[in-house]
């Protein structure tokens, strides 16, 4: 089962021209066991459900959140494995123009960063060992993530309700600047190519070669 964004319960009070919204979300993620000498399993995203949009107080959300099991335990296993977290999309204004790199991109995404537990991380389930440490829209964001290496990013697909609302979000608040060409002053160039300092003209051709004789009388 893949993400499809075709779950959605989204409410009509917060609408793209909002200077900043929070867009939760629910990841869930699933633990596959791997045949590998040096490690036993794996993490794959396995669906991400849209939940509400709410408004931003301006400061980004603190999306730093530990997996909780899908359900208990139980004698059909094909389940407990999978594990979710709920986090919030960041969108703001000041940030459109990254929102529209990533929709311009072959690829339009929503990137997931999944970090191993430090100690002090414990979820309480050995099965865990990692959590949530961001979820974003912007591709600027991510690249420090990427260049680090250290984290697990992965890319989800940004369609169905979600791509509609930051489609509308960043044509309401991505104003890119015109690009106006320079007109050449033509009377700065003259100068810079002929036209130098008055006081170094001379007479006659500017590249002839000074003499080395004196002239009689030349000297005192």
């Amino acid at each position: 089962m893949g993400y499809d964004g075709s779950l959605s319960t989204v409410t009509n009070v917060i609408s793209p021209d909002s200077r900043h919204v929070l867009y939760a979300v629910r990841l869930i993620v699933e633990r596959q066991s791997i045949d590998n000498q040096w490690q036993s399993h794996r993490w794959v995203i396995h669906d991400l459900v849209p939940l509400e949009l709410s408004a931003g107080g301006g400061l980004p959300p603190s999306n730093d959140v530990q997996f909780q099991r899908l359900r208990q335990p139980s004698d059909d296993d094909s389940g407990d494995l999978l594990f979710t977290a709920e986090a919030s999309l960041d969108l703001h204004r000041a940030e459109a123009e990254a929102y529209a790199e990533n929709l311009a991109s072959s690829e339009p995404a929503i990137y997931a960063v999944l970090r191993h537990n430090e100690d002090e991380d414990d979820s309480g389930d050995d099965e865990i060992d990692i959590h949530l440490a961001e979820i974003s829209l912007s591709p600027y964001n991510i690249q420090d993530y990427e260049d680090c290496g250290e984290d697990q990013v992965e890319k989800l697909p940004l369609q169905g309700p979600i791509a509609k609302f930051v489609k509308e979000f960043v044509e309401i608040h991505f104003k890119p600047e015109p690009f106006i060409k320079r007109k050449r002053d033509k009377a700065r160039n003259r100068d810079q190519l002929g036209g130098a300092d008055p006081r170094l003209r001379r007479d006659g051709d500017m590249f002839q070669v000074p003499s080395d004789r004196k002239k009689r009388g030349e000297y005192h």
